[in-house]
């Protein structure tokens, strides 16, 4: 089709839609050509650069950095001091947690009532400063569902408080034996049979026991019936039963002490300490894995 065929079709077509003249329809013609003569390449080379720079990366917003938490070896579960508050209402639920605490090897300090200023709904809330984030964490991996709050506190100590939603705390593996240095032992004769108790006590010092006092019973009373008496704290109950373990006949007996002094209370059954070669076998010091935790994102 020749360009003069083509020129014809299109003023006969406009034409029958307007009434222009000849000289019109054409004009209009080679504006409409013209006009898609310089966009459509337009567009192509605008595309075309978009996409170069977009590949080039000028064009491409840097990717938002993901968070990833951080494990890390947690703190030895004694180098920090831990205070304990009751904040529940629960009567008794500090002196719960804080033997707790104790007995997973953390060094507990006071264990008192939270003022009543102090509202606190979680099972705990675990106050740290900025040096005991670490230190917060491994304590707030006692109890499902604590919280934690940075107050600022200088040093790596924190506080454990107890709040209203406290049930339990969370299993722990068996606790280890106390080390004998841990705890001190007192030995003192009920009988007319002098010199049981340093002779006892002499026995025990040289097995490794931290030894205190001996001498007569203080408080005076006679055990007929019995071989020995050991005298514990709700604290000391672990170690008690270490001492049980090196008097056979003996028996365990709680009395209200915060301390970890034990008394042993020779009666009149008594003989001698029992023989090494008789004592069961000690039992391996358990081997745990380090411990961790894992530090939350900015």
């Amino acid at each position: 089709m020749t360009r003069d065929t083509v020129h014809r079709e299109f003023l006969e077509r406009a034409k029958s839609q307007e009434a222009l003249s000849d000289d019109q329809i054409w004009r209009r013609y080679q504006f409409r050509h013209l006009a898609a003569f310089v966009t459509i390449p337009a567009l192509l080379l605008g595309t075309a650069s978009i996409a170069a720079a977009y590949g080039s990366g000028l064009m491409s917003s840097d990717p938002v950095p993901v968070c990833q938490p951080v494990v890390a070896l947690a703190p030895a579960f004694g180098s920090f001091k831990v205070t304990v508050m009751n904040a529940s209402g629960q009567n008794g639920a500090g002196q719960v947690v804080g033997r707790d605490l104790s007995r997973r090897g953390f060094n507990v300090g006071d264990v008192t009532t939270a003022p009543r200023t102090l509202y606190v709904k979680a099972p705990a809330r675990i106050y740290h400063g900025k040096n005991g984030l670490d230190q917060a964490l491994l304590v707030a991996q006692t109890v499902d569902g604590a919280e934690l709050e940075n107050d600022g506190r200088a040093g790596t100590s924190v506080v454990f408080v107890i709040g209203g939603d406290f049930t339990k705390m969370l299993p722990a593996p068996p606790p280890k034996q106390p080390a004998l240095s841990s705890f001190t032992v007192n030995v003192y004769n009920t009988t007319w049979r002098p010199g049981l108790a340093k002779t006892a006590l002499a026995e025990l010092a040289s097995r490794g026991f931290t030894t205190g006092k001996q001498g007569n019973n203080p408080d005076g009373s006679f055990l007929p019936d019995d071989v020995a008496v050991v005298l514990h704290g709700p604290d000391a109950d672990l170690a008690a039963g270490l001492v049980a373990r090196e008097i056979k006949g003996s028996v365990l007996r709680e009395v209200p002490r915060d301390n970890m002094t034990i008394d042993v209370l020779i009666g009149n059954k008594f003989e001698s300490v029992t023989p090494r070669t008789e004592l069961p076998r000690k039992q391996a010091v358990r081997k745990d894995p380090p411990h961790t935790v894992t530090r939350p994102c900015d």
